[in-house]
């Protein structure tokens, strides 16, 4: 409608934004003229869903979830095992298409300064892990470990959660983009609980509060795959997190040193997520007011 002014932010300063459009846009400009252009989503990731996909979804957690408290497995990489769930979750992903997932030369490209980061911060990594704690074959099986939990807890999980939670609010579940931040951001909570009450979770624990370090994880990268909609960035960043981790249990890094690659994987997902994101034009500027009037008063 005509002649007001909508407000999309909280700030509403004088100054003429930085970048604001220009040339053929003069509506647009016009109607931004002294709003502050910031950055925001376009909803969370563009995958298409079915029934099918869900049930696949729901498989997967529940296969999960069950056969690690029962202990079962389909075997060990090293010393560590394989969850039974993993060929659903793999399925599920094919389903939904291995592109979309970020498993692509486009998605590579918009990460590509993450994928180098990665090329140097996994082998040094490894190396410590191996020199201390394991051998190759452990630092592979460390690997899997670390891809089937995000397959099934930063993906299923996701996906069952956040469809359900938007279908409850009558919006549309087949669609992750236009589910709105309440389904997102149940689907990223309820993924966390789960996540930080597996078995080898739990062992860790002391006190209510241990399960912060698993919940806090689980939202970040939750968080990274559910805006960008890629895996393989949060398949690395928590391959290496548990390479510094048992590595620095048996000496292979120093407490600082843990620390440091660590907070390199951490810091550098959530940077290249952005820049990801940017490039993929799913984080665009918005203005944080659009005035109408201004509009209407030119035509």
């Amino acid at each position: 409608m005509l002649g007001g002014t909508i407000d999309v932010g909280r700030e509403r300063p004088s100054a003429a934004p930085t970048g604001a459009p220009t040339g053929r846009d003069d509506d647009v400009a016009l109607a931004t003229r002294g709003a502050r252009w910031v950055r925001r989503w376009d909803g969370w990731a563009h995958w298409e869903l079915t029934n099918g996909m869900l049930v696949l979804a729901a498989a997967a957690v529940t296969v999960d979830v069950a056969t690690a408290w029962a202990g079962w497995s389909l075997g060990y990489v090293g010393r560590f095992p394989v969850s039974l769930a993993i060929p659903l979750a793999v399925l599920l992903a094919l389903r939904i298409g291995i592109g979309a997932v970020g498993f692509s030369g486009a998605t590579l490209f918009r990460w590509r300064e993450f994928a180098v980061g990665a090329a140097i911060l996994v082998p040094i990594a490894v190396g410590g892990y191996v020199g201390a704690a394991g051998t190759s074959t452990d630092a592979a099986g460390l690997l899997v470990a670390a891809a089937g939990e995000e397959l099934v807890y930063r993906f299923a999980m996701l996906l069952l959660v956040g469809a359900a939670a938007a279908r409850v609010m009558g919006r549309d579940w087949r669609r992750p983009a236009r589910w709105g931040n309440g389904p997102g951001a149940t689907a990223l909570v309820a993924a966390g609980v789960v996540f930080s009450l597996l078995p080898g979770h739990v062992a860790q624990m002391h006190a209510p509060i241990s399960t912060l370090p698993f919940a806090s994880l689980s939202l970040v990268l939750g968080w990274a795959v559910l805006r960008s909609g890629a895996l393989w960035p949060v398949i690395v960043t928590h391959l290496v997190l548990n390479l510094a981790t048992f590595g620095s249990v048996a000496g292979g890094f120093s407490a600082g040193g843990r620390m440091a690659i660590c907070l390199a994987a951490l810091v550098g997902l959530l940077v290249a997520a952005d820049v990801a994101g940017r490039r993929a034009g799913t984080l665009r500027p918005v203005p944080t007011t659009i005035d109408l009037t201004a509009v209407s008063g030119s035509a």
